[in-house]
C-alpha cells in the first residue's frame, strides 16, 4: 500500500541522508546512520538497497526517454535528407521548379544521412564491439609445444623486450639447482 505524501517525503529525505553518509563510507553500524531512524544496521542496508534501486529505475527511465526523443529527431531528419541523398523527389515537392532533386544525388545530404545513421546506431547500441583475435599460421590456432627456454625467450623477443633479469641470466649462463636456466628452486614433488 503506497504511503501518503508526507510519509513518503520523510522516507525520501531519510534515504537521501543515508546515501550521503554511505558515499563517505560511513558504516551501517555507526550512530549517525542509526540516528536517521533505522532500528538496526540490517534495516539501513535494506533501505539503502531500495533507494539505490529506485534511483537506478528512474535513471533508466530518463535514458529510455532521451533515446526515444533522439531517435525521433534522427528519424525526422532522415525523412528530409534521405530522398535528397538518393536523388529522388520528396512527396512534398510537387513544385517542378524544385532544383534540389534535379541532377542526381546530393553528396552533402548523403554525408548527413551517413552521420545520422551512425549516430542512431550508437545511440541504440547497434554497433558491434571490436574484437581482436590472435591466430596462428593460416588463421588457425596458435601452436603451443614444448620448447627450450631459449626458444621461449626468442618468442618473447618477437613480441617485445624481455625483463632485464632474464637477460642477465642468459649472459651469465646461470642455472638453477634443477639444472634449468631459471630462478625457481629445485623441482619438488
Amino acid at each position: 500500500m503506497p504511503n501518503n505524501p508526507a510519509v513518503q517525503a520523510q522516507i525520501d529525505e531519510r534515504r537521501k541522508q543515508l546515501i550521503k553518509l554511505r558515499r563517505v563510507r560511513t558504516p551501517y553500524e555507526s550512530p549517525q546512520v542509526l540516528n536517521l531512524g533505522y532500528g538496526s544496521p540490517d534495516a539501513a542496508r535494506k533501505d539503502f538497497y531500495r533507494a539505490i534501486t529506485a534511483r537506478r529505475k528512474a535513471t533508466e527511465a530518463e535514458i529510455a526517454d532521451y533515446r526515444a526523443e533522439q531517435s525521433q529527431i534522427i528519424s525526422d531528419m532522415l525523412d528530409i535528407y534521405l530522398p535528397l541523398a538518393l536523388g529522388t523527389p520528396t512527396e512534398d515537392s510537387d513544385d517542378p521548379s524544385d532544383a534540389d532533386t534535379e541532377g542526381g544525388p546530393d553528396l552533402k545530404a548523403a554525408e548527413m544521412v551517413l552521420k545520422l545513421l551512425e549516430r542512431d546506431a550508437k545511440l541504440n547500441g547497434w554497433e558491434a564491439a571490436l574484437k581482436a583475435e590472435l591466430s596462428g599460421p593460416g588463421g588457425g590456432a596458435v601452436p603451443i609445444s614444448t620448447g627450450t627456454l631459449r626458444e621461449l625467450r626468442d618468442l618473447i623477443n618477437t613480441a617485445g623486450e624481455p625483463d632485464s633479469a632474464d637477460e642477465d641470466d642468459d649472459e651469465t649462463g646461470a642455472t638453477g639447482p634443477d639444472g634449468d636456466a631459471d630462478d625457481d628452486s629445485a623441482d619438488e614433488v
